[in-house]
């Protein structure tokens, strides 16, 4: 398979290699990117990709702001025509420009996608998503972990609301056959460019639209993989930890957000899911320090953005 004469992780062979973070959203979502980015470039493997942004529907101050980052600004258009479109928010093309990441930004060997609400804590998860890509699967964090509440006592919930997104976007059979397997998020991802999953999933999101806009560009990728049997690299889940299924521990010891279980390994990327983007704190475990063992509220957004934490 094409990419296996690599070094370590995170060192490729081939240092002609551009490769490109790209996240994006509208107005109302800046102050998530804002984190998303700050944290990326606060990192040495972030400071090492260029980056994008899709801007669908910043304002002029906010757009002065991503160029002061260093970024490549897009305005990506509607790339599909489909049923209930005039109702949607500009917003909404960041997840149909997905699989055009390389039309919107061309000339990058590998392409980061990171939905603005993640922010990176440690940069040896973005060493993984790279490493992962360059074999030519796609990589990916599926939502599954010995902490999460849906492979405990919310199963139920778990598979009936993602069952009724695929259903929508397919058919029943299909939910019932794919929510047996782990969900891969599609917050965030590494492709090469020249993978054949860019126009398959364009395909797959395509059809699906016609239906649904619940979930489509997630539940098409998934039917992508499990499904077509397109190649992917599945990552462990600190490499997208998404919130909502189990709230992080922190460790005051390492200043670090962490897994909920032993051996307590630190989160690589916190995605903060559903409701918890709009928390200003949740309920976290301590680990070390004076507070060990208690329960406190704690902001779980990017802690260099200047909040308390």
């Amino acid at each position: 398979m094409a990419g296996d004469s690599k070094g370590p992780i995170g060192h490729p062979d081939h240092v002609s290699e551009r490769a490109i973070a790209i996240t994006g959203g509208d107005a109302g979502y800046f102050d998530l990117i804002r984190d998303c980015v700050g944290s990326l470039r606060a990192t040495a493997e972030g400071q090492a990709l260029a980056l994008g942004i899709l801007d669908c529907g910043l304002t002029d101050e906010q757009r002065a702001w991503c160029r002061g980052q260093g970024a490549i600004l897009v305005v990506p258009q509607w790339d599909y025509d489909f049923p209930g479109r005039d109702r949607l928010q500009d917003g909404y093309k960041a997840l149909t420009a997905r699989p055009f990441l390389p039309r919107y930004f061309p000339g990058f060997d590998l392409y980061l996608w990171i939905d603005g609400d993640c922010w990176v804590q440690q940069g040896d998860a973005i060493a993984l998503f790279l490493a992962a890509a360059r074999t030519g699967a796609v990589a990916v964090a599926p939502e599954i972990h010995r902490s999460m509440r849906h492979y405990r006592h919310a199963w139920g919930e778990f598979s009936s609301i993602n069952g009724a997104a695929m259903a929508a976007c397919f058919d029943r059979e299909t939910a019932e056959r794919l929510i047996r397997y782990p969900m891969i998020n599609a917050g965030v991802f590494a492709l090469r460019a020249d993978a054949a999953h860019w126009t398959g999933w364009g395909e797959l999101m395509g059809e699906a639209l016609q239906r649904s806009t619940t979930m489509t560009d997630q539940v098409a990728l998934n039917v992508l993989v499990y499904d077509r049997g397109f190649p992917c690299e599945p990552l462990p889940s600190r490499c997208n930890w998404p919130v909502h299924h189990a709230t992080p521990a922190w460790d005051a010891d390492r200043a670090l957000f962490v897994e909920p279980a032993m051996p307590y390994e630190p989160l690589g990327i916190l995605h903060l899911t559903i409701y918890t983007k709009k928390l200003a704190a949740l309920d976290v475990r301590e680990l070390g320090g004076r507070h060990a063992g208690e329960v406190r509220a704690r902001s779980l957004r990017w802690p260099g953005g200047g909040r308390d934490g």
